[in-house]
């Protein structure tokens, strides 16, 4: 790693369209502590050192992404190291710059864990700094109400099995997509939000109604990501 070349734990980046900006190793370890009959510490141990890294993504250019370009529990080994993808998160906003991460998980070493993945629906990203919902998730109607955010994030849940603190397995499961939405409202009329086919409204829709300021509405879409069986290899 370096300050001009920054490392893609999460293996998301896209030559000239996805760019990787920076990223954390969030390395953290366990240390152990046992007392000795006076009550002073006798002996010690450190172990179980693993990452959990964040990285982050300049959108340079638009990119569709096709169906399963990005699975959800893929596998990048970096300086020997495996990792696996457990969420990422692409953010439009209204006269805001979009946004894109993602974050990944230390796995074991060898390739004797989980076959699974959760692949993810086709989608696009831009740089145009303008709200869009993500994946037809839902449709939003009513006069004079505008979305002016959208978060679309793809999530599961990576699980290393370890002994002495460290991954020898895992599993990737709970594999899900999640759009929030938040909407403006410039007139009488209230925002109606339809889900999209296979979405669900998962947090129904809650106002915030400030003073000297318009109506804001946010509400969360989710759906459900099946899984297949493929050996997650880098």
């Amino acid at each position: 790693m370096s300050w001009d070349s920054k490392t893609d734990y999460c293996g998301l980046a896209v030559a000239n369209k996805l760019v990787i900006k920076g990223s954390n190793m969030n390395r953290s370890g366990q240390y152990l502590r046992k007392a000795g009959r006076s009550g002073a510490i006798c002996a010690t141990k450190p172990f179980g050192v693993t990452d959990a890294p964040s990285c982050e993504y300049t959108i340079k250019k638009a990119h569709s992404f096709a169906d399963g370009d990005i699975k959800l529990g893929q596998v990048t080994t970096v300086d020997g190291k495996r990792y696996a993808l457990e969420s990422f998160t692409y953010s439009t906003g209204a006269d805001e710059e979009p946004t894109f991460s993602g974050v990944a998980k230390e796995i074991e070493a060898t390739t004797d864990g989980t076959d699974r993945m959760f692949d993810v629906p086709a989608f696009d990203i831009s740089p145009e700094e303008e709200a869009e919902i993500q994946m037809s998730a839902a449709t939003v109607s009513g006069s004079g109400c505008e979305v002016t955010k959208s978060v679309l994030t793809g999530a599961s849940s990576v699980k290393p099995h370890t002994v002495n603190g460290v991954p020898v397995a895992s599993d990737v499961t709970m594999g899900y997509l999640e759009v929030a939405l938040t909407i403006l409202q410039s007139s009488s009329t209230d925002p109606t939000v339809t889900p999209g086919t296979g979405w669900d409204l998962s947090a129904p829709l809650t106002c915030n109604d400030p003073d000297a300021d318009y109506p804001e509405w946010t509400c969360t879409l989710s759906k459900p990501l099946s899984y297949h069986v493929a050996q997650a290899n880098s």
